[in-house]
């Protein structure tokens, strides 16, 4: 039993993308002015213009925009870096399933 136990562990952390890999898509393509940061206007573009219809109430349920601003805004600004990214890693990024939703929505290379 433990022995499964471990396999199915190891099966899902070899699926899970490196925090850095999903900062590095998410930042390429949602910062449209290459300045180097994520206005809300930026973010909300970036999510919602590839968000399938079907994702989007569930998206907003849990926050949307302004839960993406919380977790990941270290200054409160309204404005994402990705040094403010780092800055945050209990919330920001924090999880397999956002950096995997991160890496599908953005459609980044797992390599």
């Amino acid at each position: 039993m433990r022995i499964l136990w471990f396999l199915l562990l190891a099966a899902a952390t070899a699926k899970c993308p490196p925090k850095e890999l999903a900062l590095d898509c998410f930042y390429e393509t949602a910062d449209t002015n290459h300045d180097v940061k994520i206005s809300r206007h930026e973010l909300s573009h970036a999510i919602y213009s590839r968000l399938p219809w079907y994702k989007k109430a569930g998206f907003a349920l849990f926050g949307g925009i302004d839960q993406v601003l919380k977790d990941c805004d270290y200054n409160h600004d309204g404005v994402l870096t990705k040094e403010e990214a780092y800055l945050m890693p209990k919330t920001c990024m924090n999880s397999c399933y956002k950096r995997s939703m991160t890496v599908e929505l953005f459609h980044c290379s797992s390599a």
